[in-house]
C-alpha cells in the first residue's frame, strides 16, 4: 500500500493542489477532483488507486488547458483536439484517448460544438474580413469542420453582398483611381478573397456608380467578354 503524505497548495494555479505519495510529489488535482475523491494526507491507496488518480490528473490538466484555449474565442473541436496533443516541454504528448475524453466531457457542457464554431466564424468573417462562402467553407475545413456543416453555414447566396462588404472596406486604399485603376485592383484584391470574376466585376461597377456618381465607360468591360 501507498500514502498520501502531503496535499499542498499549487502556488501558480488557484485551487490546484500537488498530492505527495510515500514522501515524494506524485501529481497535481484540481480541488473539485480532491473533494470527490475524498484525498487527505493519510489515506492508504492501492497501486490501482494512484494509477487512476494519475489518470485523472492528466485530464484535469487536460480540460484545464482546453478552457484555457476556449477563453480567447470558440474552437473547433479538431483545432482543440491537435492544441492538446501538442507535446510541451519535459512532458510528452498526451494519450489520445484521454484527450477525446475531454473533448466529449467539453461537447456535453455545450463548450465544444463545431456548428456554433463555424457560424462563429462566419460572423467574424462577414463583420471584419468579409470573403466568398468558398473561402470560408475552405477556412471551416482546414479548422476540422466537416463538409456538410461548413456547407450549410456559409450561405453562398450571400457572396454578393459580402463581396460589397469587403470591397466597401477597400475603397480607402484606391484613392482617386481612374477606372482602369479601380478596376484592375479591385478585382485582384476581391478574386483574392475568393470572389467569381462575374461577382467581382459587378461589385466593381456598382461600387464605382456608387463612390464617383456616375456609370463606368462600357467599352473599358467590353473587352473582357471578348
Amino acid at each position: 500500500m501507498k500514502k498520501i503524505t502531503a496535499l499542498d497548495p499549487s502556488p501558480r494555479r488557484p485551487d490546484w493542489w500537488h498530492i505527495s505519495i510515500d514522501g515524494a510529489y506524485a501529481f497535481s488535482l484540481d480541488g473539485a477532483t480532491v473533494i470527490a475523491e475524498s484525498l487527505a494526507p493519510g489515506l492508504a491507496l492501492t497501486d490501482a488507486d494512484v494509477a487512476r488518480l494519475r489518470v485523472l490528473a492528466e485530464e484535469s490538466r487536460l480540460m484545464d488547458a482546453a478552457l484555457s484555449f476556449l477563453t480567447v474565442r470558440p474552437r473547433s473541436r479538431a483545432e482543440v483536439r491537435r492544441r492538446l496533443l501538442q507535446p510541451r516541454r519535459n512532458r510528452p504528448a498526451p494519450p489520445a484517448e484521454a484527450v477525446d475524453r475531454v473533448l466529449d466531457r467539453l461537447a456535453e457542457k455545450r463548450l465544444l460544438d463545431d456548428r456554433e464554431f463555424a457560424d462563429y466564424w462566419v460572423e467574424q468573417r462577414e463583420r471584419f474580413s468579409p470573403r466568398s462562402s468558398y473561402a470560408l467553407a475552405q477556412e471551416l475545413r482546414q479548422r476540422g469542420v466537416d463538409r456538410a456543416t461548413a456547407d450549410d453555414v456559409v450561405d453562398a447566396e450571400r457572396d454578393s453582398q459580402r463581396a460589397l462588404d469587403a470591397a466597401r472596406q477597400r475603397l480607402r486604399a484606391l484613392g482617386s483611381a481612374d477606372y482602369e485603376a479601380f478596376r484592375t485592383k479591385l478585382t485582384a484584391f476581391l478574386q483574392r478573397r475568393g470572389f467569381s470574376y462575374s461577382i467581382a466585376r459587378e461589385t466593381v461597377r456598382a461600387l464605382w456608380e456608387e463612390t464617383r456618381g456616375s456609370q463606368p465607360d462600357d467599352d473599358d468591360d467590353a473587352s473582357d467578354d471578348e
